[in-house]
């Protein structure tokens, strides 16, 4: 998009690190802050650090779950209905994860 149009507001310096605290937050800049408030939508923080991590272990323990009903079903052990038990609880924990960490934008 093709922006020509500019404007410039006048803060104090409190105001000011309040504006960079809260852009900060979200990843964005100054510019793309104010476009988002002014398009009615909130501005999403990004999600905590270890997030990432997180999400990978949970995902990890998921295809560890896999590998291990691949091989008891291979033998006839698996227990079918305890395997989709466990693996549902792996995706809800992620799912939960998610819901937390990434709240979803409202516009």
């Amino acid at each position: 998009m093709n922006r020509t149009q500019a404007f410039i507001v006048r803060m104090n310096k409190a105001e000011m690190q309040a504006l960079d605290k809260k852009v900060k937050r979200t990843g964005m800049s100054r510019e793309g802050y104010v476009r988002t408030l002014c398009n009615n939508k909130t501005p999403v923080e990004l999600p905590p650090a270890d997030y990432y991590a997180l999400i990978r272990e949970v995902r990890a323990l998921g295809n560890n779950l896999h590998q291990i009903a691949y091989k008891a079903n291979a033998q006839g052990l698996l227990d079918t209905p305890l395997f989709k038990h466990h693996a549902d609880n792996i995706t809800a924990v992620a799912d939960k994860l998610t819901a937390v960490c990434l709240p979803r934008d409202n516009g």
